[in-house]
């Protein structure tokens, strides 16, 4: 049931910003979600999109790469893709969250996403949960929306605490760095299909005006000066970005630590691995500018397509709390955040300390080894997932028994039989969580079955077993 070649370039909108090129075509195949037992639930003619040569564009014409990474399809709003075969008949094939929730192996058309840390010396593993989400990834109320937008009325640049690592900032916060030919605000596309902050060109100007960086203009981005004293004091301080978001009445702020926006290029790209600030001046064609993998970082996502809320929250660092696995029913509108829940400084407080201008810096400096760009399409970010289309390449599933649960925490490990209480929800006990697994997941060793680690990140052209299908584009 192989469809037609098609255009990459005409692949998705949401992808614009890759600026694609190359072939694809679509094929169907089989989900397996395994679990603990027989009788392992499967996702049967799920369509999936397969590379036929798609290559990412970069602003010289000389500068691309080959994508061999997947997305994860979270798209909800539609059951089926259609397309043509290549004999001329018309098929109709399964997207992925729709067929899971219709078969009962997620409670709800939800998902929750934090993509975690990119770096090895602050690492923060990633988290993908369907049906549900883990509170200890939302610090903070969520920012909910309507629409996939929010608006993005300013970025600033400060310290949490201690004096300020930028030579040129004595008095912090410095704040109207988000400028756009006047604009009070800008349309934010939270989107983790693409590596980047897509920004404005002005915007991307203003920031990197206070930082050790310069421009490459073969590929569009910032590079780290990494001989710059500042740069050692920016990366081991508790300087960070933030971004303030408002839909309707509702605003909230969420902030970056730099040490989250230390990435690193790599070959094909550049010759040796190269530091790199993730800014990527943007022109929009529709009037959205993409918080990318860099942005989500430091945020929590999370979507129910049955209620169309999108939100986003504050996401902690490398010091977060066990994990603790709560339910969404299919007319939640919000999530709770963590009961008691810790600033956003203090779980990087062990990796992080504030920095003093007497000469003593209160860390050691950091050393980024992690792949920011490589040919596997990594993009420095530690797991590819896109939430309006997207392939599953070599993910790694978890499939939870059911847990009883009180509101902060996850007991009676004893038990046998075990239970998910779903507050609100009207569906059967059947239904239950199900979570994306990564490397150093938090509390992961009790309940969960896991399938293989290897291969979460990236699909290298290898051969794929039956239990890590692939999901190209829906």
């Amino acid at each position: 049931m192989n469809s037609t070649v098609f255009d990459a370039s005409t692949w998705d909108a949401s992808l614009g910003p890759l600026n694609l090129s190359g072939q694809a075509s679509y094929i169907s195949d089989r989900i397996t979600l395994e679990g603990p037992g027989e009788g392992n639930p499967f996702l049967d003619f799920t369509a999936n999109a397969v590379d036929q040569g798609i290559n990412v564009n970069f602003p010289s014409r000389t500068t691309w790469y080959t994508m061999d990474a997947g997305f994860f399809s979270l798209y909800g709003a539609g059951r089926h893709i259609d397309y043509t075969s290549v004999n001329g008949s018309e098929i109709s094939l399964n997207t992925t969250l729709p067929l899971a929730y219709a078969q009962d192996a997620i409670p709800s058309l939800f998902y929750s996403l934090h993509i975690g840390s990119a770096s090895a010396s602050v690492s923060v593993p990633g988290s993908l949960v369907l049906g549900g989400y883990d509170r200890s990834r939302c610090l903070t109320n969520p920012i909910i929306s309507d629409t996939d937008v929010f608006d993005l009325t300013d970025i600033g640049l400060g310290v949490a605490s201690g004096d300020s690592p930028f030579p040129k900032d004595q008095q912090l916060p410095a704040r109207r760095l988000l400028q756009n030919d006047g604009a009070s605000s800008i349309r934010a596309y939270p989107n983790p299909g693409v590596p980047y902050l897509y920004l404005p060109q002005e915007t991307c100007d203003a920031i990197t005006a206070h930082l050790p960086v310069e421009f490459n203009k073969t590929l569009g981005l910032y590079t780290w000066n990494t001989s710059a004293p500042s740069y050692q004091d920016i990366m081991t301080s508790t300087s960070y970005l933030s971004f303030d978001l408002r839909f309707g009445a509702s605003t909230s702020t969420i902030y970056l630590p730099f040490a989250l926006l230390n990435l690193t290029l790599e070959w094909p790209l550049v010759e040796l691995p190269t530091q790199y600030f993730p800014c990527s001046p943007y022109r929009s064609s529709d009037g959205k500018f993409h918080l990318g993998r860099a942005f989500l970082q430091g945020a929590f996502m999370a979507q129910n397509w049955q209620t169309g809320k999108l939100m986003l929250a504050q996401a902690p660092g490398p010091d977060m709390a066990d994990t603790s696995l709560a339910t969404i029913s299919a007319n939640d509108t919000s999530v709770s955040s963590m009961i008691k829940a810790p600033s956003w400084d203090s779980t990087w407080a062990s990796k992080l300390k504030p920095f003093r201008r007497n000469g003593t810096s209160a860390l050691g400096h950091i050393h980024d080894t992690t792949t920011g760009l490589s040919p596997g399409a990594k993009a420095g970010i530690a797991v590819a997932v896109l939430a309006m289309v997207g392939f599953i390449i070599g993910v790694s599933w978890v499939w939870f028994r059911r847990v009883k649960t009180r509101v902060a925490q996850i007991e009676d490990e004893k038990g046998m039989s075990e239970h998910v209480e779903v507050a609100k929800s009207e569906f059967t006990a059947s239904s239950q969580l199900c979570e994306v697994w990564a490397p150093g997941k938090h509390g992961l060793t009790v309940d969960p079955v896991e399938m293989d680690s290897a291969g979460i990140n990236e699909l290298h052209g290898t051969s794929i077993d039956v239990s890590k299908v692939s999901e190209t584009r829906i």
